[in-house]
Parts: structure tokens; C-alpha cells; sequence
């Protein structure tokens, strides 16, 4: 992806502060005395809650907090109440996350620069990480979006007060419309993500009033049902219930400026994480001039239960924790219904009508893929698509009388396993580029296979992809392109073979893999429907 047209060329090393002064305090020494009194004041409500008071990390871990970003005389001491929280911990990294106010764009934007400048001393960037995420699609870097945003700048100082000269990485989180998208970015971002790292998402809740184009209720109930909107926000963070969170924002129509960030670490916690309400504050609180208008700043800690597993803890399924053949056998049986009821009525089967116990391990986030066969007649392709596709041929080398009829799928674990053979069972029907929706009176003749996919790993070399047991995600200058684990072996290509078709597969020629390309790869459990 290459969102601005260009990349940055050359590094400024650092991104200077834009908004001391202003926003916060720019002398460094009056700084340093307003953010420790922040932190101090923090601690001591902390101290005054019997729940928290004791929690310090020895048994529960931390996973995240959301800060607010105003001018410091508004959200400060709600900030230095999730700082000092975070601070027992002592994180030796931080994922910053933060929305854009000035530019539009779809995706994530990272930095070419090597640190960002505070009062209070530089912070380094982890470059390597950085620039591992810029191999992906929907990642992208702009030195001017990060230059001209607040909402990282406000926690900066915060950051190196609390946690010292750590190495952040900073992350602008642009539109996400698709929920496909903000669980792709989560997977993407948790990967990199190690057991002493602290997420950290910059946000303020509801704008309220008509400077912000919201006013949803008249200004005379405003308190209350202002407060009312950020605790059913706050309800879905509390569980992690991402589905739920972006039901309440399309309901809603909220004004929370870090809505999709704050989506995007939903998406990414691990299992039984909770959310602890530290402070809930408003602009109203703070000013007895705001009288039509008011910004909340909430202050939570995302936390695991007692004993509960780190960030690398969650590693999904291996190829030996294979499905049982129950499950496997209605996973088909799902496919099936979803493609009938597609084709014949277009209508989308939900998971709880299937008719199957969904099991913990469909229920389990993995990537899959539903691909459809037809026996006897020609694959009918588009107009203009290639033809001539020769005869699928199974593994002991003899030829099956069926011809591909579409294939889709998520390559990362983005949505339950049920859910995800649902989509990809309409999928494989209705949006393979390659050909026309398959017709009613298709149905008769088709089979499907699905394949569930284990967690992807990162090949070093190109030496580590084995042809036949490694399905391969190729990423190359900001696009990606895979093949299941059996394509290359099947058309008996070699090593090299496999990757230059893996490179014009995503638009590129047949040798550019030679130039930093980068590799995940993976294995699959494949089973397909009984022909009888």
C-alpha cells in the first residue's frame, strides 16, 4: 500500500515537538514538575481504590491503557491516573496508538524518522519493527501526518517520565470501515507485540455539543447522558468485545476520535482480558465555561486475570492440534448450507443457524480458505480471464475429472473458524475475480474443500519454504500474494518457480522476488466433501 503516492525519502532522525507550548507546557523544567504532579495525584487515587490499590503486575499482567489527549489542563490528571497505573510495571517498550485529526486516509501510518523529540529528553523508535510492519498491506509511513498530529505528541512526555528513554512505536490509525481490516491490523501489529511491551491508545470519548456536529440530546441532559454513552462504550472495552464496540459505534454514530485504534487493540488482547475503569472525567469538569460543549477523558487499564498469559502466550492452533473429524465434518456441512443458501436465496447464513455445536476450537480465530470444485463441464471464467486451466491433480499424481470454480479466503485468523468458512463458502461463490457467480444449477455439481490454516511464521530465507508442506505468503513493495501449501507442488514447480509465481501473482515480474521480498509461511488442514 502506498497511501500518499510516495514514500518519505531520507530520515530527519527526528520529529521535533509541535505542540509544547500550546497544548502542554514547553519549558522543560516546569513540564517535568506538571507531569510528576500529575503522577503523583494519580498514585494516590489509585491507593485510595481497595480494588487497585495493591495491583501491581506480580500475578495479573498488563496489557494496554487508553490516555487522553487534550491540552494537559483538561486531561492531564486523567492521563497521569493511567500513567501511574502503567508505571508499576515497568514496560520496557511501548506500541503507541493514536487516530488522525488532520488527514484522512485508510490504513496505519508509521514514521521514517528515528525519534520524537520531547521537553523532557528524546524517545527512541524502534526502527526494526517499524520497518518490519511496512512490509504489510494496509501499512504505510508519512513523515507530515506524523508531524502534524497531537494525539501521540500529548503522550510523549507522559511516556518518558513514567517509563524512562524506552523505544516506542508509533502507530496513526486512519479510517478502518472494514471489520475485516481492524482485526487484519490487530493480528499484523500482535505479532511484534512481547510480554513486557505496553500498548498505549490515545484517545479522548464523546465530543458533545455543536462545536463537534453532535448533539444527539438537548445540552440540559448532557451530563448524564453524555456519561451514559462513554459507560456503554465503556461496557464493551470492559469484556473486549469488539463485535459489540462496533455495533455501539454504528448505532450510535459516537464522536470517539480514537474509536479505530481503540478497535484495533480490542481485536489484538489476548484471551480473558478485562478493562478496569481507573478515572472518568469531562471538559466540563475541568472549565465552568464549557457550557454547550464537553470532551470525556476516561483512563483504563487493560489486564489479564490471575495467572492469565502474556502477549507471546497465544500462539492458536498447530498442525498436531488437528480438528477432530466431527468437527471437520460439520465445518463442510456449514460450507454447504452457506453456499446453498447463498446461491439459492442470497441470503447469509448466520453461525448459530448452521445446525452444528460450535465447538471451542471453531469458535477460535484462524485463517481459512473454502475452495469449489466442479465436475464435468469447462470452469465457466469471465470474459477475458485466463482459460485453458488444466486438470486439478491429487497428490499420488492422478488426474480428478473437476475443474476449480473459485477460491477465497483469510490468510490471518481474523474472524471465528465457523464464521470464517461462512464467508469464504459465499466467497468462493460470488467474488473470485476469476469467475462468474456460480449459478443454482451449478449446485449439484460442486464440491467443497476447506483448508484451516496454522498460525503464520517468518521464513529468514527463502531455504526455509519446503514445497508441498508450506503454504507461502509473499510480501513485496506493500502488496502480498499466497499459495496453500499443495499449488506448487501440484503443478510440480520448483522453488524458484514458486516464487516467481507468487510474484506476478501480486502484480509484479516473474524475478522481482529477488529483490527484499519477505515470506510468512504456514501448513494446512485440508478436507473436502465425500463424492458418492
Amino acid at each position: 500500500m502506498n497511501i500518499f503516492g510516495r514514500k518519505d525519502k531520507g530520515r530527519s532522525n527526528k520529529r521535533p515537538t509541535r505542540f509544547a507550548g500550546t497544548w502542554y507546557e514547553g519549558n522543560s523544567k516546569a513540564l517535568d514538575e506538571e507531569v510528576s504532579g500529575y503522577l503523583s495525584a494519580g498514585e494516590s487515587i489509585l491507593e485510595s481504590n481497595p480494588a487497585i490499590a495493591d495491583f501491581d503486575g506480580s500475578k495479573r499482567p498488563l496489557y494496554a491503557i487508553i490516555a487522553p489527549h487534550a491540552g494537559y489542563i483538561y486531561s492531564g490528571a486523567t492521563a497521569g491516573v493511567a500513567y501511574s497505573f502503567a508505571k508499576r510495571f515497568k514496560p520496557k517498550r511501548v506500541f503507541l496508538m493514536g487516530p488522525s485529526h488532520y488527514v484522512g486516509f485508510q490504513g496505519v501510518v508509521l514514521t521514517p524518522d528515528d525519534c520524537f523529540e520531547t521537553p523532557l529528553g528524546d524517545l527512541p523508535l524502534d526502527r526494526k519493527t517499524i520497518d518490519a510492519l511496512l512490509q504489510y498491506p494496509l501499512f504505510d509511513e508519512s513523515r507530515e501526518v506524523h508531524q502534524k498530529e497531537h494525539s501521540l505528541e500529548l503522550q510523549l512526555s507522559f511516556i518518558r517520565k513514567a517509563f524512562g528513554e524506552v523505544p516506542i512505536v508509533p502507530l496513526i490509525v486512519g479510517l478502518l470501515t472494514d471489520p475485516g481490516d481492524v482485526r487484519l491490523v490487530g493480528q499484523i501489529i500482535r505479532r511484534y507485540v512481547r510480554e513486557d511491551d505496553l500498548v498505549v491508545v490515545s484517545s479522548d470519548f464523546t465530543h458533545y455539543g455543536p462545536r463537534y456536529d453532535y448533539v444527539p440530546f438537548p445540552s440540559s441532559a448532557a451530563p448524564e447522558k453524555v456519561k451514559e454513552l462513554d459507560l456503554e462504550a465503556f461496557s464493551c472495552l470492559e469484556h473486549a468485545d469488539l463485535p459489540g464496540f462496533l455495533e455501539f459505534h454504528d448505532r450510535t454514530r459516537c464522536t470517539i476520535c480514537g474509536f479505530y485504534p481503540t478497535a484495533v487493540l480490542l481485536s489484538m488482547l489476548p484471551p480473558g482480558a478485562k478493562a478496569e475503569l481507573l478515572q472518568y472525567r469531562t471538559s466540563m469538569d475541568v472549565s465552568s465555561d464549557e457550557k454547550e460543549n464537553s470532551v470525556s477523558y476516561l483512563a483504563i487499564a487493560f489486564t489479564g486475570v490471575d495467572g492469565a498469559a502474556s502477549w507471546e502466550a497465544d500462539k492458536g492452533l498447530s498442525k498436531d492440534d488437528l480438528l477432530s473429524e466431527a468437527e471437520k465434518s460439520d465445518l463442510l456441512f456449514v460450507a454447504r448450507q452457506a453456499l446453498d443458501l447463498f446461491v439459492r436465496e442470497k441470503k447469509v447464513l448466520r453461525a448459530e443457524d448452521a445446525g452444528v455445536e460450535i465447538t471451542p476450537a471453531m469458535r477460535q480465530p484462524l485463517g481459512a480458505f473454502v475452495t469449489l470444485f466442479k465436475h464435468g463441464n469447462p470452469k465457466p471464467r469471465k470474459s477475458g480471464s485466463a482459460g485453458g486451466g488444466s486438470e486439478r491433480i491429487r497428490a499420488d499424481g492422478t488426474p480428478e475429472n473437476r475443474d476449480l470454480r473459485g477460491c477465497i479466503g483469510y490468510i490471518w485468523p481474523i474472524k471465528p473458524l465457523i464464521e470464517a468458512v461462512i464467508d469464504n463458502a459465499i466467497g468462493s461463490c460470488s467474488k473470485d475475480p476469476r469467475f462468474i457467480e456460480v449459478k443454482e444449477s451449478e449446485l449439484i455439481d460442486i464440491d467443497i474443500e476447506v483448508s484451516v490454516l496454522t498460525p503464520l511464521t517468518r521464513a529468514q530465507s527463502e531455504e526455509e519454504i519446503e514445497i508441498g508442506k508450506h503454504g507461502i505468503v509473499m510480501y513485496l513493495r506493500g502488496r502480498q500474494s499466497v499459495f496453500l501449501p499443495h499449488v506448487a507442488s501440484e503443478f510440480g514447480w520448483t522453488l524458484e518457480e514458486t516464487l516467481s509465481q507468487l510474484a506476478r501473482k501480486a502484480g509484479f515480474g516473474s524475478q522481482d522476488w529477488r529483490n527484499n521480498a519477505h515470506y510468512d509461511i504456514f501448513e494446512s488442514i485440508m478436507f473436502e466433501e465425500e463424492r458418492h
